[in-house]
C-alpha cells in the first residue's frame, strides 16, 4: 500500500495592537525559520506541537510519510509588517505546491496574529492552503488558548485542536490530537463536524491559569463533555485582549461526528463560560506596594514579583524600568532581576569585560513612556552567548537563543540582561549565567503564567505586580478602534 503523504507546517505570532514594536522578518529568523527536513531535526524530542505531529506520525510509518513543509514563529511583539507576511506566506504556499499531492496537512498557528492592513491572516492562510490541496483533503490545526477565532476557519475544515493548559503544556499532546484526527479521517473515514460560538467577554490573561479558577473549571467542563459519544475534541479559548481586531473575544470549537451532539454540548458550555465571567476580572498592586508584601514575608524560599505589563509573551517590550527602579532604590537583598531586554547595555558589558565595572542605563529604550532608563554602576559578574535548552516542562529541551546575555550586580541586586524580548519562564535562562533563582529572597521577573511551569515547584509564593506596561491588566486604559462591540466588561453588557 502507497503511503500517505501528511505535511507539516507552523506559523505561529501571538501579535499586540498596542505597543510601538513591529514584527518584521529578522524576529522570525532569530526565532524558528525552517524548511524541509531541517524541521524534523529542530523539533523532534520537542514537546511541542510539531514534537507531536512528528511523533504520531513516525509511529505510523507504515501508513504514512511525513513532508515537512515550512515552519516559522518569532516571539509575541506588535503587529506583522505586511511584507513580512507575505514573504512567509508565499514561501509556505510555493513548498505547498511544490510538495504535492499531499493526502493531509498539519499546521501549528497561534490564532492571534495581526498583520498590517489585515485583522484575520490565519483564516486568509488557511483558506490559500484549502484551495491548493483540494476539497477532500484532511487539514487540522493547533491552535493557542489565547487565540481569537475568526469563525470562518471553520469553512476550511472543522479540525481545530486548541491548547488546554496555560501555562501551556499540552501543545505536544494537541500535536498528536490533531495528528490522530488526520489520521482517523484517512484510514477510518471518519467525518468531522464542528461548531463555533464567540461569546461577546474580551477578558484578561492572567486568571486564565488552569490549574485553579474560572479557566480551571471551563476546561473541566471541557474535558467531561469529551467523554460524551460522538465528540472528539472541545476547545475554549480565552482571546488575546491586546489584538484589537473585530475578532477578539473568547469562544469555543466543539468537534465531533454527531452534529447534534455538538450542537447541544457548545450551547451548554457557552452558557457556563459566560456565568463565570466576572471571576476573570482582578485587582493587582503596584510594583512598590508588592515590594513591600514581599519584604513582609518570613519566606525560605523566592517570593516572585511578576511584571505582567512588561510580560514579552504578552507582546511587553521586555525593558521597562518600574519594578526594576524599586528593587534598586529599596536596596533589596538576596534578590535577583530579569531578564531585562537591553542588547544596548550588554555590548557595553562586553566592551568593558568580565570583572569590571561599567556604568549603564538600564532598560526604558524602547518604551520610555513606561519608565526611564536606569543610570546605574554595575559589576560585571559573567557574559554569554545567551544560549540554553529550556528543562520544562513548557517547551522542554528546546533550544532558546537570547542573541546574548550578561549578568550584572547593581548594590545587592543581581540583574541578568538579554539581548531580545523573552519571558523568564525557564530556569535555564539563569542557570546558564550560573545563577541559581533558588538561592534569593525575592524574584523579580518579566512574567505572567507560562513561567509557573517551571517556577511552582521552586517558590514559595507569587506576587503579580501591575507596574506600567502595555500589556497591563486593565483593559479599559487601551484604545480599541476594531473590536466589535458590545463587549463586556468594556461596555455595560448584560446576557
Amino acid at each position: 500500500m502507497k503511503r500517505k503523504r501528511i505535511g507539516i507546517a507552523f506559523f505561529y505570532h501571538e501579535s499586540h495592537s498596542f505597543t510601538p514594536m513591529i514584527t518584521e522578518l529578522e524576529h522570525f529568523r532569530n526565532e524558528a525559520y525552517l524548511t524541509g527536513e531541517t524541521i524534523i531535526a529542530h523539533y523532534k524530542g520537542t514537546k511541542t506541537e510539531i514534537g507531536g505531529f512528528i511523533d504520531f506520525l513516525q509511529e505510523k510509518s507504515a501508513e504514512v510519510e511525513i513532508v515537512p513543509l515550512l515552519c516559522a514563529a518569532a516571539v509575541p511583539s506588535g503587529v506583522v509588517t505586511k511584507e513580512t507576511y507575505e514573504h512567509i506566506e508565499s514561501e509556505m504556499l510555493e513548498i505547498i505546491k511544490n510538495s504535492a499531492p499531499l493526502d493531509g496537512v498539519l499546521l501549528a498557528l497561534h490564532g492571534a496574529m495581526v498583520v498590517e492592513q489585515m485583522s484575520n491572516p490565519e483564516e486568509i492562510l488557511l483558506g490559500k492552503i484549502r484551495q491548493i490541496v483540494g476539497v477532500g483533503i484532511p487539514i487540522a490545526t493547533t491552535l493557542d488558548m489565547h487565540a481569537n477565532i475568526d469563525a470562518r476557519m471553520l469553512n476550511h475544515t472543522p479540525l481545530h485542536f486548541g491548547f488546554k493548559t496555560y501555562p501551556h503544556i499540552d501543545m505536544y499532546e494537541q500535536g498528536r490530537a490533531a495528528a490522530g484526527a488526520v489520521h482517523q479521517y484517512l484510514f477510518e473515514n471518519k467525518k468531522f463536524k464542528a461548531s463555533f460560538e464567540w461569546l461577546p467577554m474580551l477578558l484578561p490573561s492572567l486568571n486564565m491559569r488552569t490549574e485553579s479558577g474560572p479557566m480551571q473549571k471551563m476546561i473541566q467542563f471541557a474535558l467531561e463533555a469529551e467523554q460524551i459519544e460522538g465528540i472528539e475534541n472541545v476547545s475554549i479559548f480565552g482571546g488575546f485582549p491586546y489584538a484589537d481586531t473585530p475578532t477578539s473575544r473568547a469562544s469555543i470549537i466543539v468537534v465531533g461526528i454527531d452534529e447534534n451532539t455538538v450542537k447541544e454540548v457548545i450551547q451548554k458550555l457557552t452558557k457556563q463560560y459566560w456565568e463565570l465571567k466576572e471571576e476573570f476580572i482582578v485587582d493587582l498592586p503596584n510594583a512598590k506596594e508588592g515590594l513591600k508584601v514581599a519584604l513582609s514575608r518570613n519566606n525560605i524560599k523566592p517570593i516572585v514579583l511578576a511584571d505582567i505589563s512588561d510580560n514579552p509573551l504578552s507582546c511587553g517590550s521586555g525593558d521597562t524600568t518600574e519594578l526594576l527602579r524599586t528593587m534598586i532604590d529599596s536596596d533589596v537583598e538576596q534578590a535577583l532581576f530579569g531578564g531585562l531586554f537591553d542588547p544596548e547595555s550588554i555590548e557595553k558589558c562586553r566592551e568593558a569585560g568580565e570583572g569590571q565595572l561599567v556604568s549603564l542605563d538600564l532598560g526604558g529604550k524602547v518604551t520610555p513612556e513606561y519608565g526611564s532608563p536606569v543610570s546605574v554602576l554595575a559589576k560585571i559578574v559573567k557574559l554569554t552567548d545567551g544560549v540554553f535548552y529550556n528543562s520544562g516542562p513548557m517547551n522542554q529541551y528546546l533550544k532558546v537563543d537570547l542573541k546574548g546575555a550578561a549578568h550584572i550586580i547593581v548594590n545587592n541586586l543581581d540583574i541578568v540582561l538579554i539581548g531580545r524580548p523573552m519571558s523568564a519562564n525557564d530556569p535555564e535562562m539563569f542557570r546558564h549565567l550560573g545563577i541559581e533563582p533558588t538561592d534569593k529572597k525575592i524574584l523579580g521577573l518579566k512574567v505572567k503564567n507560562h513561567f509557573r511551569a517551571a517556577f511552582d515547584p521552586l517558590v514559595e509564593e507569587i506576587i503579580y505586580v501591575d507596574a506600567p506596561g502595555v500589556s497591563t491588566n486593565n483593559l479599559s486604559t487601551l484604545q480599541y478602534r476594531q473590536i466589535t462591540h458590545p463587549i463586556w466588561p468594556l461596555d455595560n453588557l448584560n446576557k
